[in-house]
């Protein structure tokens, strides 16, 4: 099985997996993995870069919300043409959205473009070493590298236990994640 086909099944796996996640199971973890990436990203200073749920992806908006009442200052990604990094607008709670490219709430494009320090990144499946499969787009393979051309970017995966997966296939692309937050624990080098 090639690179490519083993992503593809993965990438099912972890969408299948996230979506059976359901009712007040999916709550509870969706609280316990909050509870575990704010006390991390309390850790680190500036900007952070968080996202709107797409599908059956955990629900950022409780994080969101207690970084916004934290005095974080936040921003979501607008999503560019394809081949292109994302680009990261300012939004707080009172925002209103606009669909984007992908039919996706973002910032209006109005919004000041911010360059986060943190990116809270959800992947679709991901691994002990950090590495991390999305749709397949590479939009936050481009994007982490381009952040880090201007400063240190700390990148934190938010995801459920059930899309972990033992040692995904990588390319040279891929860049990993230094850290993933699920309901049961902090996975990464610092998982204090």
């Amino acid at each position: 099985m090639s690179s490519i086909e083993a992503k593809v099944a993965l990438r099912a796996k972890g969408i299948a997996a996230r979506s059976a996640l359901r009712g007040e199971e999916r709550h509870k973890a969706t609280a316990g993995a909050t509870a575990r990436a704010l006390k991390k990203l309390r850790a680190h200073e500036g900007a952070i870069g968080l996202y709107v749920a797409f599908r059956d992806e955990i629900n950022a908006l409780p994080l969101m919300e207690a970084l916004a009442d934290a005095g974080r200052r936040l921003a979501l990604p607008c999503v560019p043409r394809f081949g292109e990094p994302l680009i990261f607008r300012a939004w707080e709670p009172s925002d209103t959205l606009v669909r984007g490219r992908l039919n996706i709430p973002e910032p209006s494009p109005d919004a000041p473009v911010i360059l986060p320090q943190i990116l809270v990144v959800p992947p679709v499946a991901f691994d002990r070493r950090g590495y991390r499969i999305g749709y397949g787009g590479g939009f936050y393979d481009r994007t982490i590298p381009v952040l880090r051309n201007h400063h240190p970017v700390f990148a934190l995966g938010f995801a459920f236990a059930c899309q972990e997966a033992e040692g995904l296939p990588t390319e040279q692309h891929d860049v990993p994640l230094d850290a993933i937050a699920t309901e049961h624990e902090r996975i990464g080098p610092d998982s204090r």
